[in-house]
């Protein structure tokens, strides 16, 4: 950590959890390096089941504390995520095309990563977080700040539904002008 007063402030955050009764299956707060024993070190420490309203799950802690929060579906997570009052970052795993663009549509974050665990862009690109994670007023570096040096370009991209794959041919007329196998 930075300083011992941002240790402490992490480690306090830990404690906060524990007496929340979030599980602690991982506990970074007895870690020393040989050699540098003065030093502010935490290791990462990792919460499970957080329930809605423990504050160790709500705020930022700014330290390497991971939070799980177990939903019953995407809808559930979504809302979950999108009702929280900051939205710098947000991920899902999925291989679901359908469900990868949903997320990237709906989430309120300002970084959005699919399949990428933290979505924080090379420094080319903006900070983008959003809600009470904004920073500045054009996010940090923002958009405008590298519009100048940018190429745009437009993506359009499609997914076939599994019945299509199978098939291995195209039936919607929007797709007619993707070749598959077989067709002419």
């Amino acid at each position: 950590m930075v300083n011992d007063e941002h240790r402490q402030s992490v480690i306090n955050w830990i404690e906060k959890g524990v007496e929340e009764g979030a599980k602690l299956v991982l506990d970074g707060r007895g870690v020393s390096v040989p050699g540098y024993e003065n030093g502010f070190y935490l290791g990462p420490s990792l919460f499970d089941y957080i329930q809605p309203g423990m504050a160790v799950g709500d705020r930022e802690i700014f330290g390497p504390v991971l939070c799980i929060k177990r939903v019953e579906n995407f809808e559930a997570g979504l809302a979950l995520m999108n009702a929280s009052e900051f939205a710098n970052g947000s991920v899902i795993y999925t291989q679901s095309g359908y469900f990868a663009r949903e997320f990237a549509r709906r989430t309120h974050g300002g970084m959005v990563g699919i399949n990428v665990g933290i979505p924080v862009p090379l420094g080319i690109f903006g900070f983008t977080g959003h809600k009470n994670s904004f920073f500045g007023d054009l996010h940090a570096m923002g958009a405008d700040g590298i519009r100048f040096f940018t190429e745009l370009k437009s993506v359009t991209a499609h997914w076939f539904s599994d019945e299509e794959a199978r098939e291995g041919r195209v039936l919607n007329s929007w797709d007619g002008m993707i070749s598959m196998p077989g067709q002419r």
